[in-house]
């Protein structure tokens, strides 16, 4: 594959003609490309110019992360949690350096669920706490929720009204954003 033609599927990528992106996307894979493998990940993931096929796009982001794209840990993890696969998803969460604050939330989301995982018995509350005071914003709103269940350690019933109320404004900001996207602090 030629250096153009992979900055001709950066090109039809980044606007969105992705059939006819893919075939040049496949090639740029095919030559040992980590970033072709990522965008061919999230097109499985997603459907897009493709049928959605999640065992591809683990594949594929398979092949990104082990050809250096380390951004890649995130979707994986995902990918992971989404298969019920607990123990690998909180692997690849926690090798996630790319989107620090959502894998802390992830962390949290997939400890949990499957509490045997921890490594110490209020990891997962340290762990909502710390993605929380990143300003993840569902870590926000669990621990909004902590506080107005009444549990102590979050904070009192009161502040956890007032987390609650003071989180409209970045709601508004999240439905014209990603709700990954690590600025919404």
């Amino acid at each position: 594959m030629t250096a153009s033609n992979e900055e001709l599927a950066q090109q039809l990528y980044k606007q969105k003609r992705y059939k006819e992106a893919l075939p040049l996307l496949e090639e740029a894979a095919n030559a040992g490309s980590a970033w072709a493998h990522g965008v061919l990940g999230w097109m499985y993931w997603y459907g897009h110019a493709v049928r959605k096929d999640k065992d591809q796009s683990l594949h594929h982001y398979q092949l990104a992360y082990d050809g250096g794209n380390e951004s890649a840990a995130h979707p994986l993890g995902l990918n992971h949690f989404d298969a019920g696969r607990a123990e690998l998803a909180l692997e690849w969460f926690r090798r996630d350096r790319h989107h620090p604050i959502s894998s802390l939330y992830w962390q949290y989301r997939t400890i949990e669920a499957h509490p045997h995982l921890a490594r110490h018995a209020d990891e997962a509350d340290d762990i909502l706490l710390a993605a929380a005071n990143s300003g993840h914003l569902f870590a926000k709103r669990d621990v909004a929720f902590r506080m107005m269940k009444g549990h102590k350690r979050f904070g009192t019933r009161r502040q956890g009204v007032f987390l609650w109320l003071g989180l409209y404004p970045d709601l508004f900001r999240l439905a014209r954003a990603d709700s990954y996207d690590e600025r919404l602090r």
